[in-house]
């Protein structure tokens, strides 16, 4: 369904249903007649994209559990050594794409 232009469907289609034949023939005629849908769909590239990522998310294998297990010792025992650096440069590649969008 074109949801652009919804209303000017919706209004279209109870103007043709309120035309009522005047005589027999015409409602026999009439009877004989049916209405043409005319709703479609349209899609967006946007959403064909974000699709298309959904259905790549789904199928990467995700399994961290063994760097999330290496983690948690390390805090544990005291050997873990954040990286200043490294987490202000992932601060600011997330900035970027925030911008971007």
């Amino acid at each position: 369904m074109d949801i652009k232009n919804i209303n000017n469907n919706l209004a279209l289609n109870r103007s043709n249903d309120s035309i009522k034949p005047s005589n027999k023939e015409g409602a026999e005629a009439g009877s004989k007649n049916t209405l043409v849908n005319t709703d479609k769909v349209t899609l967006t590239q946007a959403m064909t994209q974000m699709s298309n990522l959904e259905q790549t998310a789904r199928s990467v294998s995700t399994d961290n559990s063994a760097r999330i297990a290496e983690l948690k010792l390390a805090i544990q025992d005291g050997s873990y050594q954040v990286n200043a650096e490294k987490v202000a440069d992932k601060l600011l590649q997330t900035e970027a794409l925030f911008s971007r969008a």
